[in-house]
């Protein structure tokens, strides 16, 4: 890693440098002559040479439903599905340029249940002049049960049970998964198309909301600040709410709950379906025969409720 009196010296000259050319541009006299460019290459202390490698890659026996735990940094995990009763787990590092520091190194090991991966030791990359990319793939069985715990991005599809996904600073894509599902990020966007299961929990502090073809028993999607957007819903019971931002959902015909509708500050339409007045800036919908309890609210914005396709 390069060190810190290294890094404040070269900071230093580049500072000089640009007063030197502001003293030159000015006319200002005796100014000071700009020192020669430096040359951030990756033969400079700390930083590797450029290219893909991939430290991490192997397979594991497991049979068809494995338990998959991943619990790690700032690193984008992608999780896939294959024919297989093995599960595979590949790290790729990709450096462009200068790159200070080096990568958080990473440890996958059989348990008694399937597979973990976490990290192995301490590290991080603290400045590029380039681009840099540090990515772990896992291909599951289908019936795989999977947690995954990461600071970045996240992407799972074709999963056949439950998922957990955590970040804290990354968005979540999850596509084509029959299970339950439970994804939570502190700051990004969460994105589920084709997803269905018992119990479905969406929760995005920071973020907005995307489903399309979502249905489940318990549907909960929340957002502190941001809108929520759903294509071919079916809702029995839960709720979509939002602290700050609008809601737009066209519910399945299939939906079958009474639902609470309510915002703060805005207007509510509703096509489609049944609905009455419940007080100021509240309607009660009813979703086919109202079997179940449903609430649409936000806090900031406009909510409008369109039917659509069987489903």
């Amino acid at each position: 890693m390069i060190s810190r009196s290294t890094l404040i010296a070269a900071l230093v000259v580049v500072e000089l440098a640009i007063v030197g050319l502001s003293a030159n541009a000015l006319g200002i006299g005796h100014a000071l002559p700009a020192p020669a460019p430096i040359a951030f290459t990756p033969s400079f202390p700390g930083a590797p040479a450029s290219g893909t490698t991939t430290p991490l890659d192997r397979t594991f026996m497991t049979g068809p439903s494995p338990s998959v735990q991943v619990d790690i940094p700032g690193i984008d995990v992608t999780v896939e599905t294959g024919n297989v009763l093995t599960v595979h787990v590949i790290e790729t590092i990709t450096r462009r340029g200068w790159v200070s520091g080096k990568p958080v190194p990473l440890t996958a090991e059989q348990t008694p249940e399937g597979i973990r991966v976490r990290a192995a030791g301490t590290g991080g990359v603290f400045a590029i002049f380039g681009a840099y990319s540090h990515t772990l793939r896992i291909i599951v069985p289908p019936a795989a049960r999977v947690e995954l715990a990461t600071e970045s991005n996240i992407e799972a599809s074709g999963l056949r049970a439950k998922l957990i996904a955590h970040t804290s600073d990354g968005w979540i894509h999850v596509r084509d998964h029959h299970g339950d599902l439970d994804v939570n990020t502190d700051d990004g966007r969460i994105e589920l198309v084709d997803v269905a299961g018992a119990a479905i929990d969406a929760v995005a502090h920071d973020g907005r909301i995307y489903m399309t073809r979502v249905g489940a028993d318990r549907l909960v999607a929340h957002s502190d600040s941001g809108r929520i957007v759903g294509t071919g819903v079916r809702a029995v019971d839960g709720g979509l709410t939002t602290r700050d931002g609008r809601i737009l959902v066209e519910f399945t015909t299939s939906s079958d709950a009474t639902a609470q509708v309510h915002t703060d500050d805005g207007e509510i339409r509703v096509s489609g379906f049944s609905s009455q007045e419940a007080g100021s800036n509240r309607r009660t919908v009813t979703l086919g025969e109202g079997r179940g309890h449903f609430e649409i609210s936000t806090g900031d914005g406009p909510i409008t409720i369109t039917q659509g396709a069987n489903g």
